[in-house]
């Protein structure tokens, strides 16, 4: 049901018709709809979604700013290149298919990779503590720093971007709760289980790969 268009169009007007109704900025409910269509597009692996992603990342820098969530407003910046360099990365050796294959992390890659987020979250949670005023610099740290890796490993079209997704969604709908952003709650849940669909239908996709499955 989560992959048919209809959950599409259902879970878009059902965002719509929240957003209106709480009186959320109408910037707020476009951003929101745009972000659906771009993580449904994502499950499917349609290079499209680099468009909505950009649209939606650069509507959720201002909102964001908006709400004094620094962490989160930076890491919409480098989102947006991040889905530049996806949308060519996916167009480049992709044989006879329409993207280029997906691979898989091995454990000395998830290591390296954990490392990463916990010396990145530290650095970036010190900074917002010692010199910015950042509304709640520990939890915007974290998920902005799960978001910007997730959005590294989607670039490169590693499955595993689908877990940090999941957990990124999980906190944003904590972020949100804290902030009053209502109609983005709706979002990250709606999100939450596109990725989850997401994440299944990569793995099924790769196991299909045989041969020319790899891991990095």
């Amino acid at each position: 049901m989560v992959k048919h268009p209809l959950f599409l169009l259902i879970a878009s007007v059902l965002c719509l018709a929240v957003g209106l109704y709480l009186e959320s900025s109408y910037l707020e409910i476009f951003a929101s709809v745009i972000g659906i269509a771009n993580v449904w597009l994502l499950a499917r692996e349609k290079v499209l979604n680099f468009i909505f992603g950009i649209i939606a990342v650069a509507c959720f820098l201002i909102i964001f700013m908006q709400q004094g969530l620094y962490a989160m407003s930076i890491l919409s910046v480098i989102q947006i290149g991040f889905n530049v360099y996806g949308w060519y990365y996916w167009l480049q050796s992709k044989g006879e298919a329409d993207v280029r294959p997906t691979v898989r992390l091995s454990v000395p890659g998830w290591i390296k990779y954990l490392v990463a987020i916990v010396i990145l979250w530290a650095l970036w949670a010190y900074y917002q503590v010692t010199y910015t005023d950042a509304s709640r610099p520990y939890i915007d740290a974290f998920n902005a720093v799960i978001g910007l890796v997730a959005q590294f490993m989607l670039s490169k079209k590693i499955l595993e971007n689908w877990h940090l997704w999941i957990l990124a969604n999980v906190l944003s709908i904590i972020i949100y709760l804290q902030t009053g952003l209502y109609v983005m709650i709706i979002l990250a849940a709606i999100n939450l289980c596109l990725c989850i669909q997401g994440l299944i239908e990569w793995k099924r996709n790769y196991d299909a790969l045989g041969s020319r499955k790899r891991i990095v």
